[in-house]
Formats: C-alpha cells, sequence, structure tokens
C-alpha cells in the first residue's frame, strides 16, 4: 500500500481531487435542500423565552421538520447569530459552518501530529467525500462540531482549550467521554473547567425562559430518554431492544452498567502512551457504548489519521483498511443485506475487537 502511495500520488490525488469536487458540490446542494436536524427553530423558541425542552415534553412531539432539540442548553444558546435569519439563511449559514469543520479538523489533527504533506491531502479528501461527513452537512448535524471540540484538549494543553471543549456536551451520547475521561484520569482542574460553558448556558436557559432551574438541568435528557432514541448498533441500543424493553428502572441500571464497563475502558486506554492513538481510541467508546447513526461515525476519522500515519504495521493496515470501509462501502452493503439486526451488531462487534487489539498492542509495547 505503501508503495502504491508512492509511485502513483499525482494519479491518485488528481482522481480524488475529482471525485471530491463532484461530491462536495452534491453534499453541499443536499445541504442546502436538507438540513432537517440543524436545532434552528428550538433555538428560535429559547430566544423567544418559550422552554422548547418543556414544550415538547408536553406534547410528545417537536414542532418543526426533525428539529427535536434533544440537546444541552448551551448549544441553543450559542446558536443565537443563527435565529436572526429566516430557516433557509440560517441553514446556508450552518452548511458553510459544517463544510468548514471538515476541513479545520483534518488540518489541525495532520499538523499537529506531524502528518506528511501528500497523506494530509489524501486525508482531506477522504474525509470530505466519506459519507459520514456528507451525511452531517446534507442532515445539518452536529457531529463535526462535537469531534472538533472533543479533539482540542488532547491537541492543544492549554486551559483554554479544554475550557470551549466543554461544547462536545451538546451532544450527550458523545460529548460525555471527554467528561468521564477526565474523571479517569482525575483531572479535577479540566473537569470543572470543561463544565464551565455547560453551566453558564443551563444558567442562561433557565433565566431567560424564566423555568425551574433544577428541573430545567434534567429536561435535556428527560426528553432524549422519553424521545426513545435508540439504534442497533450500540450496547445501550441492543440491550433496550432485546432484554430491557421499556422497563425505566433497568434502563437506568444499564445506563449506570454501560458507564462502569466505559470506565473500565479508559482505564486500559489510558495506558497507551502515544497521545495521537490516546484519544483515537478514546473516541471509539461513543459508538460502541451509546446511541448514533450513521453521521456520528465521522469519530472514526482521528483513528485513520493515526493510522495512514503509522501505516507500517499490520494492526495500522487493518484499521485503515476498516474505516475506509465503513466510510464508504457499509451503507451500501447494509442495503444490499438487508439484515440490519445482524449486520450491525457484527459491526459494533468488529469496532470493540479493533479498540481491544490496539489496547493490548501499545500497552505491551
Amino acid at each position: 500500500m505503501s508503495k502504491f502511495l508512492i509511485n502513483n500520488k499525482k494519479l491518485i490525488l488528481f482522481f480524488l481531487i475529482i471525485i471530491c469536487t463532484i461530491s462536495f458540490i452534491d453534499t453541499f446542494r443536499k445541504g442546502m435542500l436538507n438540513g432537517c436536524d440543524f436545532q434552528w427553530q428550538p433555538s428560535v423558541l429559547f430566544w423567544q423565552g418559550i422552554n422548547h425542552y418543556e414544550k415538547f415534553i408536553s406534547n410528545g412531539n417537536w414542532d418543526f421538520m426533525c428539529q427535536g432539540g434533544q440537546y444541552s442548553q448551551i448549544f441553543h444558546v450559542i446558536l443565537y447569530p443563527f435565529t436572526l435569519f429566516e430557516w433557509e439563511t440560517a441553514k446556508l449559514l450552518w452548511v458553510i459552518v459544517n463544510s468548514c469543520l471538515a476541513f479545520v479538523i483534518t488540518v489541525v489533527l495532520c499538523k499537529n501530529f506531524n502528518i506528511s504533506k501528500y497523506k494530509t491531502i489524501l486525508l482531506i479528501l477522504i474525509f470530505l467525500t466519506c459519507y459520514p461527513t456528507r451525511m452531517t452537512i446534507n442532515y445539518g448535524q452536529q457531529s463535526l462540531f462535537v469531534l472538533f471540540f472533543l479533539i482540542l484538549p488532547f491537541i492543544y494543553r492549554s486551559n483554554l482549550a479544554v475550557f470551549f471543549s466543554g461544547l462536545s456536551i451538546i451532544k450527550y451520547s458523545t460529548g460525555y467521554v471527554l467528561f468521564l475521561d477526565f474523571i479517569v484520569k482525575k483531572q479535577w482542574k479540566n473537569f470543572f473547567l470543561s463544565s464551565t460553558l455547560y453551566l453558564l448556558g443551563w444558567a442562561i436557559y433557565f433565566l431567560y425562559t424564566n423555568s425551574n432551574p433544577i428541573v430545567n438541568f434534567f429536561e435535556p435528557i428527560e426528553w432524549s430518554l422519553q424521545h426513545g432514541y435508540r439504534r442497533d448498533a450500540d450496547i445501550y441500543s441492543l440491550l433496550q431492544i432485546y432484554f430491557l424493553d421499556e422497563n425505566k428502572i433497568l434502563k437506568y441500571i444499564s445506563i449506570i452498567l454501560i458507564f462502569v464497563i466505559n470506565i473500565l475502558f479508559l482505564i486500559k486506554i489510558n495506558k497507551i502512551k502515544d497521545n495521537f492513538l490516546k484519544m483515537s481510541l478514546i473516541l471509539l467508546c461513543p459508538l460502541i457504548f451509546f446511541p448514533h447513526s450513521n453521521y456520528d461515525y465521522v469519530l472514526l476519522f482521528p483513528l485513520a489519521c493515526y493510522s495512514l500515519l503509522n501505516f507500517d504495521t499490520l494492526l495500522n493496515k487493518i484499521n485503515f483498511y476498516f474505516i475506509i470501509y465503513f466510510f464508504y462501502l457499509s451503507r451500501q452493503i447494509k442495503h444490499i443485506l438487508d439484515l440490519d439486526w445482524l449486520y450491525q451488531p457484527i459491526l459494533l462487534t468488529f469496532i470493540i475487537m479493533i479498540l481491544l487489539l490496539n489496547i493490548k498492542a501499545n500497552i505491551k509495547s
């Protein structure tokens, strides 16, 4: 693979640039037509002084497109500039933000971990054309936003980076892993510093909407659980589908047990000395333990960068090829087989195996 990449650099880049350009134009177009997950309307409600969590919980549903508003309070606070525009304009601005994030994430990772220019260009083209990124931009999702703030404290060792990393918690099923990692490492200063924006957003939200602060603190989680979001490619969802059904007590117990198992994984991961690999494996945990959709698989990208950087080992070849398969072929194979109940758990098992193999290989070395 390395020789092939070296001997055919110009041909590969020329081909990928053409594909990337066509794909990106099409993705941008679809983002302008769709963008349904961008949380514009719940944010508009908030800035009108309406507690959208309370409204949606009472109604049992949301108001506009698929904008459920099951994100933390701070996200709806910082979306204020977008609420100044009508939907079509706000949607365009968010497509631009997501497109820039995809590019910036790649450049930041490659620059700070000394990945060569050729491989950097290759990774940019891969990330811009892969299905999770295209789906994020198309749906107006927040996955790239969350990924950007998740990687900050691993790349920039500063209080400012840790402070802004707290924005990753806007999506509970993903951002939780950073806070859990701070606890595992007993980095209490980082934990409280990264929590500042979350708490500030909560305070602004309940004050502006004149809501009960205690009730409002738990409303995003209550709404998320009431909404019943689950898939068939994570441990939490599989437990709910096949074992726990709608028993609330068992549901809460399962969440606690999942956090305990996740902590055990993080303890093992933090024994790895390589900071790049450590970050990449930590980001696999949300994909294993809690509900996610295809756009959340952008979390695989740091591992793809690490694996291409260290492509000389067999394990990193496996890492890279699996991620490329997942980025480009998994969705098509899934639809062809039409066996989600089997195919998705197999993919989950493979991700767990990759995580464990990388932990074992790098702790041992």
